[in-house]
């Protein structure tokens, strides 16, 4: 089974933080069947466009607010979306209280553990986040765990650094009841549901990404190609040349 660790990050704190989490993720969990685990990390941007927003039944988030609150590099679209999201939702706060309440919603068994970095100095501190947070729990996603906050400005015990070990050595025993059991038949149909909606919104936003069909290009040309094919054997038989 493969778990997903997403990021986007201006610095390279939230990448340095999602790298270690991956690489560190088939050695602390394991599964009662002994299936195998295991882990890509990549940005949450490549996520949605590359993967197609494919997601496994646990992701793994380390994201950071950059300028006012914004979305930082390889999170931008990401961002995009849980803000379309909000704007066609609203918030709703009672998706993510440890019930599970969340019916048949888009991402309903998706389950993410979130660690978002940000600086305190600023007013929009963990703005984006926070907005990943909505977003997610508010179409039905299940988030495990605490969620991390790691101030940059932070100072004793508070350390940013500190932080992140301490969430990233925490959140192992939350993440282990998702994996733990063999995903059931009624757990893929709702992550292909996940995958179905959210690739049709990102479609939505982001036109450009619709892909050419060569399959049915080249199943449009095939009879063409054929009757051109038949002309030039025809001409070849009856002594046509070339050239001359």
């Amino acid at each position: 089974e493969e778990v997903l660790v997403l990021y986007g990050s201006q610095t390279g704190n939230s990448e340095a933080a999602a790298e270690q989490l991956s690489s560190l993720l088939p050695s602390k969990l394991s599964t009662s069947d002994n299936r195998t685990l295991t882990s890509r990390c990549m940005h949450l941007d490549d996520f949605l466009e590359l993967e197609q927003a494919k997601w496994t039944r646990l992701v793994i988030i380390v994201c950071s607010s950059y300028g006012v609150g914004q979305a930082p590099i390889g999170a931008r679209k990401f961002r995009e979306v849980c803000d379309t999201i909000l704007e066609r939702f609203g918030y709703d706060d009672t998706t993510n209280d440890g019930k599970n309440n969340n019916g048949d919603k888009m991402l309903t068994g998706v389950n993410y553990a979130l660690l978002g970095l940000g600086d305190s100095h600023y007013t929009t501190f963990f703005r984006n986040p926070t907005t990943f947070e909505n977003a997610l729990s508010t179409v039905g996603a299940t988030r495990v765990g605490e969620l991390g906050k790691a101030d940059a400005s932070g100072t004793g015990n508070m350390e940013q650094s500190k932080v992140i070990e301490r969430w990233i050595d925490s959140i192992w025993k939350d993440l282990q009841p998702v994996i733990d059991k063999p995903m059931t038949e009624e757990e893929g149909l709702k992550l292909k549901k996940a995958h179905e909606q959210t690739w049709k919104l990102c479609l939505e936003l982001y036109k450009e990404w619709k892909q050419t069909n060569y399959f049915a290009l080249i199943g449009l040309f095939l009879p063409l190609g054929g009757v051109i094919v038949g002309i030039l054997v025809h001409l070849y038989l009856h002594g046509y040349t070339w050239g001359n």
